[in-house]
């Protein structure tokens, strides 16, 4: 046998898994689509075949905290998989590392000696009448009796109530405890998860948190300035029926918690979310909305039928199959990457203020140091007490500490304005693919006016 004839059934066998790994037809997707889309199949290719090295690399990047690779498995594939894994990883991930010291595996708390009491804040009353509505999540061991889910509530109500009184400028908003139920559900008990509530109120839902949801609704306008770009199709239905984005404020306010029946997808989610800027719900909406855009786009052009078929959207991928919200995970990450926060507002002309924990995000969370996971009170800009996107009165003649604070909100902002024109820089380098040592000195020199700023005004770590 000659050395050609060897070689040609390889050759065939080669295009035939060629020939089967992608249609040879014309496709009609955006190029943000397709390359979602293939992100997506490669993840869940790869989750397919190696689930037991994922649960390995899982427990040694807690073991070692090594957080890059912790977040990468968060980020991809089957997520951190267990509960098990997740009231191991969530605290890291979440910067309060140090609670951990004081738990067991199992979640539960060691003897120790509580904080004190704080006084009730104003919205306790509207957190109790939601609290006894909450139901718990249909697959996890606590659904056992009436007695069990009636303690459930009474933690779930200590949990929110924790949250509010130690913080009293944030606000409740109806959903922010379907959020904390399920940091509930995984740790298993109420301070692991008041902990992880806290967190995510202060950096992530803090917007949601203010005397009212206006800055909520400009980031649903930003949903549709994403939609414009990869399923135009369903904006412009969306435009001719004046369909607003109402049906998708729970899946904001409650990390799709609220529309999800399956408990394993809403923890596979809050993998994703937690590691992820907090505008990244808007972006897996707008993934959700674009792997559906058939069924959207098929239903009857009335106002009422597209929005139920809208709000309905998530339960339907919960029956569809496991993998799905794979898909939505990964194609949600690569339209973040491709039109980040800054540049979503530039585009849609929906800005969002400096404060904002979307705007505010680079220079606060991305600043906590991972030596002091609880050293974040300084990081976030309280005006006299008030949520920093309330607007206040004026403080009155000597009042040294309210010049203070609004003193410390401008240094913030000025932070703010800095780390986000750093960001600005290294996108603008990517698109124009400028050469690596351009960027990395531009990068370079932005983090370093911004530390040069922050040592000048003595801001807190």
């Amino acid at each position: 046998m000659t050395l050609n004839e060897k070689t040609k059934p390889r050759r065939r066998k080669h295009a035939t898994r060629a020939g089967s790994a992608g249609s040879p037809k014309p496709t009609t997707h955006s190029r943000t689509s397709s390359h979602s889309s293939q992100t997506s199949n490669v993840d869940s290719e790869t989750e397919e075949s190696e689930v037991e090295p994922r649960s390995k690399r899982i427990a040694q990047a807690i073991a070692n905290v090594d957080l890059t690779e912790l977040k990468k498995l968060a980020r991809t594939g089957a997520g951190l998989q267990t509960i098990r894994n997740r009231r191991r990883a969530w605290p890291l991930l979440l910067n309060f590392r140090s609670l951990t010291e004081t738990l067991r595996e199992d979640g539960i708390e060691k003897e120790g000696e509580g904080e004190e009491e704080e006084a009730a804040h104003p919205d306790e009353s509207q957190v109790a009448l939601d609290v006894v509505r909450t139901s718990l999540p249909k697959s996890t061991e606590y659904r056992k009796d009436e007695a069990a889910t009636k303690k459930r509530q009474e933690q779930l109500g200590t949990v929110v109530c924790g949250v509010l009184r130690k913080y009293r400028w944030l606000g409740y908003y109806q959903g922010f405890h379907e959020l904390a139920l399920t940091f509930l559900c995984v740790f298993g008990s109420e301070r692991p998860a008041t902990e992880a509530a806290k967190m995510v109120a202060l950096f992530f839902v803090r917007d949601a948190m203010s005397s009212n949801l206006d800055n909520v609704l400009v980031q649903l306008k930003l949903l549709y300035v994403v939609l414009r770009v990869v399923s135009p199709e369903v904006h412009a239905l969306l435009s001719e029926l004046d369909v607003p984005p109402f049906f998708a404020i729970s899946w904001v306010l409650t990390w799709f918690a609220h529309d999800v029946d399956s408990f394993d997808d809403i923890c596979r989610i809050y993998d994703f979310l937690i590691v992820s800027p907090p505008l990244q719900i808007v972006y897996m909406a707008a993934a959700l909305i674009k792997r559906n855009e058939a069924a959207v786009l098929g239903c009857d052009r009335d106002f009422a039928i597209v929005h139920t078929t809208l709000s309905q959207l998530p339960r339907t991928v919960d029956g569809s199959g496991g993998n799905q919200w794979r898909h939505i995970i990964a194609d949600s990450y690569c339209l973040e990457r491709d039109y980040p926060a800054t540049k979503l507002q530039h585009m849609g002309a929906c800005h969002l203020p400096k404060l904002s924990v979307v705007n505010s995000f680079e220079a606060t969370w991305r600043r906590l140091d991972p030596a002091q996971p609880r050293s974040f009170v300084g990081l976030v800009p309280i005006l006299n007490g008030c949520h920093p996107l309330v607007s206040e009165p004026e403080p009155a003649a000597g009042a040294g500490a309210g010049n203070n604070r609004r003193t410390g909100a401008n240094r913030m902002v000025k932070v703010i304005d800095l780390t986000n024109t750093a960001q600005k820089a290294c996108d603008l380098a990517l698109q124009h693919r400028w050469p690596l040592l351009i960027a990395t000195v531009a990068s370079a020199t932005m983090a370093m006016y911004a530390w040069m700023l922050v040592q000048q005004f003595q801001m807190p770590p």
